[in-house]
């Protein structure tokens, strides 16, 4: 009975002290399973950084794009506004030949009748 009680002790030591150091494959798969979630780990680190830096990157072309949209509406406002400035110039012009011609006229007609009389 001593004997199977430290013939069972030792096999409890036994099994308890390689459970607790390991073998040598379990602790080489161990490590290697370690690294390769570091390995993933910092892919992971490069590929957030990544996403930040095209983010930031689209948030920018994103401002410049609406600058540009508000520039060229305050340009097309700028060129409605002088257009039609033009347009009002250009209807006076017209409004002021058509007087100058009203009154001009008689004077061409009395030249136009004074050449035909001395020929």
């Amino acid at each position: 009975m001593k004997l199977s009680k430290l013939t069972s002790s030792i096999i409890l030591i036994t099994v308890i002290s390689l459970s607790l150091t390991g073998c040598g494959v379990s602790k080489n798969k161990y490590e290697a399973l370690l690294n390769e979630r570091i390995a993933l780990e910092e892919k992971l680190n490069l590929l957030t950084k990544s996403r930040d830096a095209l983010r930031s990157e689209y948030e920018n072309l994103l401002k410049d794009k609406m600058d540009l949209a508000s520039k060229a509406e305050t340009l097309m406002n700028e060129k409605n506004a002088l257009k039609g400035e033009y347009d009002k110039l250009l209807d006076e012009k017209v409004s002021l030949k058509a007087a100058y011609d009203k009154v001009s006229a008689p004077k061409e007609v009395k030249e136009a009748q004074t050449k035909a009389a001395k020929k």
